[in-house]
């Protein structure tokens, strides 16, 4: 089973993932991008990474997830999605056109990387668990994130999704403790098939 944690920053994707792997030593953990490439990543003033940044960090993620077969149990940490909602929420650091031309070209090959999961995961933005804030950190951002996330996942804003509903998206609860317990749920033998 190939599955991503998806979520705006600070949401408690790596604690889960850790406590996840240790229950499930059967998966193999594939870390985000940003801890490949952080160095090679430019960031805006404000907001994240700069367009061509969270290209980088969008390619590297689409060539991981591909890098896996159907028979394969793997958690990712981010899914190819993270990064489209992203670049629509930085709209004080990007202009509209570039936010417009990132989501274009990046769209189709975000839309053809998801037949290769099967279980995407969102961690929702809460105050319950959350990881403290750095103090250069814009809280209006994260939740900008996060909305932009629930609606390319929940509401398939991107049209991303296919009739075969393959990857199953599920948002989880924002207690950490119910997260572990319904991410166990869902990846057991019978909850595949739910």
């Amino acid at each position: 089973m190939r599955i991503a944690v998806s979520g705006s920053h600070r949401t408690g994707k790596s604690t889960l993932i850790a406590t996840f792997v240790d229950l499930r030593p059967e998966f193999r953990y594939e870390p985000e991008a940003y801890e490949a490439l952080a160095d090679d990543i430019d960031l805006t003033a404000t907001e994240g990474p700069s367009p061509e940044g969270l290209r980088s960090l969008l390619d590297y993620t689409i060539a991981a997830v591909r890098g896996h077969g159907p028979d394969v149990s793997v958690v990712f940490e981010r899914s190819p999605v993270d990064y489209l909602a992203y670049a629509a929420a930085c709209r004080d650091a990007w202009s509209a056109p570039v936010i417009h031309e990132f989501l274009a070209a990046a769209v189709p090959a975000v839309r053809s990387s998801l037949r290769h999961l099967d279980l995407i995961v969102l961690l929702p933005v809460s105050d319950v668990g959350a990881i403290p804030a750095r103090p250069e950190e814009d809280e209006r951002f994260r939740k900008r994130v996060d909305d932009r996330l629930r609606r390319a996942l929940i509401d398939d804003d991107f049209d991303l999704f296919d009739d075969r509903d393959l990857p199953r998206v599920v948002e989880l609860s924002p207690l950490p403790a119910r997260q572990i317990a319904e991410l166990m749920r869902l990846t057991e033998p019978s909850g595949r098939a739910r």
